[in-house]
């Protein structure tokens, strides 16, 4: 057992280690264009409310749906397509065989993901901060933190279980993937309170991650925020019985994939 978890960790650590290396090394050209786009976007928002003279905390609202946008798009493109990606390079088979875990593979690539957005979603962050004057009302900071934490390890449980997905489907689910990519970031409440949604709708889609944690940040950092579906406490137990559930759900199916590939042996052929 205790060889078993010296494994995972050493498995989870080297994986993430490339991911986090990669960002702070990375051309600094590359990491202006990623904020440029994402805060072009975000800008687009704050001017529309302003041009209808919508209140001033909508400014807000829009400024922490673009910090928390390129967590979605690094769960969509990122951990959910890394298993098709290794099979397609031939690396997956070599992975499937080695003793370290792919719920560890994907651990790492999970959390040395969550490092390289970060990086991003901060400089997004500061920079709307600093162009708009947008101030939040931060009375507990490690609250914050909490229910930030938990709302990223509910939305990577989902992609972790894309990853399996992808790797089942291949192709047929990259394209649902590019298909519902907008739909999901305009229904999660990026740009708007998720409330306005109606009570059904919002009901829905409160099963995405980022909808109900957007709006539990919401209600802690934003003045004057009235506009919210549920309270941030009720949200925050939805969001860890999410992350529970998407958690497990998740460590079977990439469980199932392993004995399956180690059995047949064929699972290039096979999943094709």
């Amino acid at each position: 057992m205790r060889k078993k978890i010296d494994i995972f960790i050493k498995t989870a650590y080297a994986r993430a280690y490339v991911r986090v290396k990669g960002q702070l090394t990375r051309d600094l050209n590359w990491i202006l264009a990623s904020v440029a786009g994402a805060f072009l976007t975000m800008a687009t928002y704050v001017y529309l409310y302003k041009s209808i003279g919508a209140p001033e905390e909508f400014a807000g609202i829009v400024l922490l749906g673009g910090f928390m946008t390129p967590y979605w798009l690094n769960v969509l493109w990122s951990v959910a397509t890394q298993l098709y990606w290794e099979k397609e390079m031939g690396n997956l088979q070599l992975i499937i065989l080695s003793p370290a875990p792919l719920s560890a593979f994907l651990l790492g690539l999970t959390i040395g993901g969550i490092v390289q957005t970060t990086i991003r979603s901060l400089l997004v962050l500061f920079v709307g901060i600093f162009v708009f004057k947008i101030s939040f009302a931060v009375t507990n900071i490690w609250l914050v933190i909490f229910v930030f934490i938990v709302t990223l390890m509910a939305l990577y449980g989902v992609g972790m279980i894309f990853s399996s997905l992808f790797l089942f489907y291949g192709r047929e689910l990259w394209r649902m993937a590019l298909l519902v990519q907008e739909p999901v970031t305009l229904a999660s409440g990026f740009y708007f309170p998720v409330k306005f949604l109606g009570a059904l709708g919002a009901g829905i889609v409160s099963l995405i991650p980022l909808a109900l944690g957007l709006d539990a940040l919401r209600q802690l950092l934003v003045k004057n925020f009235q506009f919210y579906f549920l309270s941030w406490k009720t949200e925050v137990l939805i969001l860890i019985a999410l992350g529970i559930i998407f958690g497990f759900l998740a460590i079977k199916m990439l469980n199932y994939i392993e004995i399956m590939a180690k059995k047949e042996g064929k699972l290039t052929l096979k999943w094709e």
